[in-house]
C-alpha cells in the first residue's frame, strides 16, 4: 500500500471515513469532521490508485501525547492487514517528529486489534455516541 500525507483533509479521506463512520456504523457527518482537521496530519493509503484507508494524527496537549484517529478501512480492502499498515504509518512520522507517546480512543470491539499493535487500555469504557469507546497508549 503506497502511504501518503497530506496537511489538509483531503477528498480520499472524507470519502472513507463517511462510508464507514457514517454510513456503515451510523456515527453523525457533524461529528466525524471535527475542529482537528486542520491541525491533523491526514493519511491515506492506496492500492493500485484507489483510496483504501485512512487515519489522522496530532498532538493532544492534554493528553501529553500523539492521537491516532479516524482509522478506517473500505469494506473491500478488509481482513488484509491494512488497518495495521496506516496504524504503524501514523507511528513512524510521529517518532520520527520526536513523539514518545501515542493514544487512540478506540472501539471497545476494536480493543484487541490495538492491543495485537502493542497499545494497552489506559481509561475505564466511556461512550461515544453511544459507542463504547477506551482510551489506548502505546509508549516509545
Amino acid at each position: 500500500m503506497e502511504i501518503l500525507s497530506f496537511s489538509k483533509l483531503p477528498d480520499e479521506a472524507v470519502e472513507i471515513r463517511t462510508l464507514v463512520f457514517v454510513d456503515e456504523q451510523g456515527f453523525s457527518k457533524e461529528l466525524e469532521f471535527d475542529e482537528n482537521e486542520t491541525r491533523a496530519t491526514h493519511l491515506v493509503g492506496f492500492i493500485n490508485g484507489n483510496a483504501a484507508a485512512t487515519s489522522r494524527y496530532y498532538y493532544e496537549e492534554c493528553k501529553n501525547a500523539y492521537l491516532i484517529g479516524r482509522i478506517a478501512v473500505k469494506k473491500d480492502y478488509r481482513g488484509n492487514g491494512l488497518g495495521a499498515e496506516i496504524v504503524k504509518a501514523a507511528e513512524e512520522r510521529i517518532t520520527a517528529q520526536g513523539g514518545k507517546a501515542i493514544v487512540i480512543h478506540a472501539q471497545l470491539r476494536a480493543k484487541g486489534f490495538y492491543e495485537s499493535l502493542g497499545y494497552s487500555q489506559d481509561s475505564e469504557v466511556d461512550l461515544e455516541e453511544g459507542v463504547e469507546h477506551v482510551w489506548m497508549k502505546k509508549l516509545f
